[in-house]
């Protein structure tokens, strides 16, 4: 099934970084603007007045307001005329007052925030402002039969800065989101719909998706007293009762935002760390860690399935000259050429290394010698031919030198002496050469 009439829209997202302040208190004024320019490399402007800030806004188009409740000239509906503008505005008051707080939040505001001390306002504004600058890559998908309460969302959404995609019912999420035709980040879908309710949708997304991977919202106005326990148990990541009001709406989707960039982030920083673990950092080839965490799987399914498995050395002929001759720099173009000509040439199944220095180690699963001859030739002749451009007034080239091994013995310490034996014989032969042992250590011609 086709994903029907399904359309992400991103066209209001954009960089926060055009800021306006309208604050009358000057100590205020100056902490929150050196704060806010320091921390975003970037210039707040400041109106003290509304007539001012009228003035400001006809001349420029701001992508934040951060603005007082009580300037000394204010009117009546200021805050609702620059929603209706559709601003991003975060209202700063420092009185607490439900009445006020309670009609604020009815528009369609970013946030409301009391000014407890000017530390705490800082920190929240600054966290406020990185969400809304992260925000914009994000696609929040808003699943309701109702028209009307999807529209309800997808304002407060856009004025998070947001992008979203809706949804009628269940089914079409489905087979939006299985096909991959909508990339999705946080879904929020009401209980009662056709076609496929809300917790049916749950269920099957869950077989897919873990809820660090789409985070789920549930919407209901259903009265069930069992149905929060069911969406949680099926992997909803929070649950939302019908009906809402704005703040409630946005401090859950925030939390629920908040804990999915910290996954994220966490995932990223994981992910950097075993690539630092396992590669080397100047070819990005696999370092001396990995392959010996490797090694022992493919030395068992050679010993298990009866088939050879080889190892290359590699050597850069007259390395030294290159780094005497054209500085350490070109000797790191050189190693990277190599490096970069190697995994070109690899197999998906082999492990390319460095070894250390010029140096560089292969390890080939399932060969014979005279494919471990093969390879190592080809390797030889493509760096032969290429030539190293340093930059538009030095360009050299290189060769190598390659030793080589297969055997079926488990020992694998065996095998890397043996290949090396081999390379030092192409050294001895002259270099630019390939030299591979068979098992019992007859060299191959």
């Amino acid at each position: 099934m086709k994903c029907p009439k399904a359309e992400c829209v991103k066209n209001h997202c954009r960089v926060i970084k055009h800021i306006l302040i309208i604050e009358d208190s000057t100590n205020l004024t100056t902490h929150l603007k050196e704060k806010i320019d320091e921390h975003f490399s970037f210039r707040c402007d400041v109106a003290a007045t509304e007539s001012v800030a009228r003035d400001m806004l006809r001349r420029k188009r701001y992508d934040l307001i951060l603005t007082d409740i009580y300037l000394p000239d204010s009117t009546p509906y200021f805050i609702q005329e620059l929603t209706k503008e559709n601003h991003r505005v975060i209202v700063m008051t420092g009185s607490d007052n439900d009445s006020v707080r309670t009609t604020l939040l009815a528009l369609p505001i970013v946030d409301y925030v009391v000014k407890s001390d000017a530390k705490t306002l800082v920190n929240y504004l600054i966290k406020t402002i990185e969400r809304l600058n992260t925000n914009r890559n994000m696609v929040i998908g808003i699943c309701d039969d109702s028209k009307l309460a999807r529209s309800i969302m997808v304002r407060l959404v856009i004025i998070q800065n947001l992008g979203y995609v809706e949804f009628e019912d269940g089914q079409q999420v489905l087979s939006c989101i299985m096909e991959d035709t909508l990339g999705v980040d946080v879904l929020l879908s009401d209980y009662e719909m056709p076609n496929m309710n809300g917790l049916e949708l749950l269920r099957q997304l869950r077989h897919t998706f873990l809820d660090s991977e789409l985070p789920f919202i549930s919407l209901s106005a259903s009265d069930k007293p069992h149905l929060l326990g069911q969406f949680l148990k099926s992997g909803a990541n929070d649950y939302l009762k019908k009906p809402f009001t704005n703040e409630e709406f946005l401090t859950r989707l925030n939390l629920t935002l908040d804990h999915l960039y910290s996954t994220r982030k966490t995932a990223s920083l994981m992910k950097e760390l075993e690539q630092v673990a396992t590669h080397d950092f100047l070819t990005q080839l696999y370092n001396r860690n990995y392959f010996y965490s490797q090694v022992s799987h493919v030395v068992s399914n050679a010993f298990r399935e009866k088939v050879e498995y080889g190892i290359l050395m590699i050597d850069i002929d007259f390395f030294k000259k290159v780094n005497d001759t054209h500085g350490h720099y070109a000797g790191d173009v050189a190693i990277k050429h190599v490096a970069s000509t190697l995994k070109s040439l690899a197999r998906a199944s082999d492990y390319c290394c460095r070894w250390g220095g010029e140096e560089f180690l292969i390890l080939v699963p399932k060969t014979t010698p005279l494919e471990l001859e093969y390879f190592g030739q080809r390797l030889r002749y493509t760096l032969e031919e290429s030539t190293i451009v340093v930059n538009n007034e030095l360009s050299f080239q290189i060769t190598i030198s390659v030793g080589g091994a297969t055997q079926f013995n488990t020992d694998f310490n065996i095998l890397i002496s043996r290949a090396d034996e081999m390379l030092y014989e192409a050294k001895k032969s002259g270099r630019n050469c390939v030299k591979i042992s068979t098992d019992d250590d007859k060299p191959l011609l």
